[in-house]
């Protein structure tokens, strides 16, 4: 009750912007920290049961019209996973609860996403070595899971801040060494889209194979945002409103050359990763997000009382 009523107090014309990737219903040994699908579903007991949940492009336009109720929530996915599938989406449609999944179109032209393809390998590599003969990755041990867990962290560190040519290549020669191929990744289908926009759910770009930004050209970064919405749109047959820049970080990841391009390509709104509430002042493409990664249900509403507090990190854009 004094959470809620704190929320009440500090939340009026602010938005709050959740965000989430896998959700696993068992934690993969090498990637711990994912939200298990257990402790997702406690969050939607117990802390969205305390907001107000609404459909994200609903939000903005509220947002920018004054019209924002208190304790104003929205939830939001990056990447795309088969998973969500069985798990998410009824987790989501049994709480009547909105959401909107941002989606890597290339994985529809059969192409991974880059991480998981990391995992993939590291699952499989022989040991005692990672040893690939690159000179800004130098051998390391992968005899333990812990050893292995290091390396994947080290391998998608290194691996994001690289152009798309030299990470495939790099994701390729990890391949090799392990014996394993990109084909054999997960990946979500057309119609397993078409189901998620189907239930109710709002589709959004997340580029086509997830590159850092501020590391491709400008064709590559046009390519990147347009047509994974021109992809999308025919996947799913209606409107791909949101986008949401890859790691996004502004300045470090992002510029305003690349919010000028998601403006051309037709989107209304774009998201980041720059922890903050969206208030009357913050640019609809620009819109901040955070993940409550607390164990504990009091240690998540500090999380959101502290992100309630914090004005978020934007790039100048554009005058209109």
């Amino acid at each position: 009750m004094i959470s809620r009523l704190v929320l009440q107090s500090l939340s009026k014309d602010k938005l709050s912007v959740f965000l989430f990737h896998k959700v696993p219903q068992q934690c993969d040994p090498l990637v711990p920290a994912d939200v298990s699908m257990a402790r997702f579903e406690h969050l939607l007991d117990h802390t969205f049961s305390q907001l107000q949940v609404l459909p994200l492009e609903e939000a903005i336009t509220r947002l920018q019209t004054g019209r924002l109720p208190r304790r104003a929530a929205c939830i939001t996915f990056d990447d795309g996973y088969p998973d969500w599938l069985a798990g998410v989406a009824p987790a989501l449609c049994r709480r009547n609860l909105h959401a909107t999944f941002f989606i890597t179109s290339g994985q529809f032209d059969g192409i991974p996403l880059w991480h998981e393809r990391i995992l993939a390998a590291l699952r499989r590599l022989p040991g005692p070595l990672l040893d690939l003969g690159i000179p800004f990755l130098p051998a390391q041990p992968v005899v333990t899971m812990d050893d292995r867990r290091r390396q994947v962290q080290r391998l998608e560190q290194e691996l994001k801040y690289l152009t798309l040519h030299r990470r495939e290549q790099i994701l390729q020669q990890l391949e090799a060494a392990a014996g394993v191929q990109a084909a054999d990744v997960p990946v979500m289908s057309e119609n397993q889209l078409r189901n998620l926009h189907s239930q109710g759910f709002d589709i959004g770009a997340h580029t086509a194979l997830h590159p850092i930004l501020d590391y491709c050209n400008a064709e590559e970064a046009e390519r990147e945002i347009g047509g994974a919405r021109e992809h999308l749109q025919a996947i799913v047959g209606g409107p791909v409103n949101g986008f949401a820049y890859p790691n996004g970080r502004p300045y470090a990841d992002f510029s305003r050359l690349h919010v000028d391009a998601v403006k051309r390509a037709g989107y209304r709104y774009a998201v980041t990763t720059h922890w903050g509430v969206a208030d009357a002042c913050t640019s609809p493409f620009q819109i901040p997000r955070f993940t409550p990664w607390a164990e504990h249900d009091w240690h998540v509403t500090y999380q959101l009382v502290r992100n309630l507090m914090t004005e978020p990190m934007q790039v100048p854009e554009a005058a209109v």
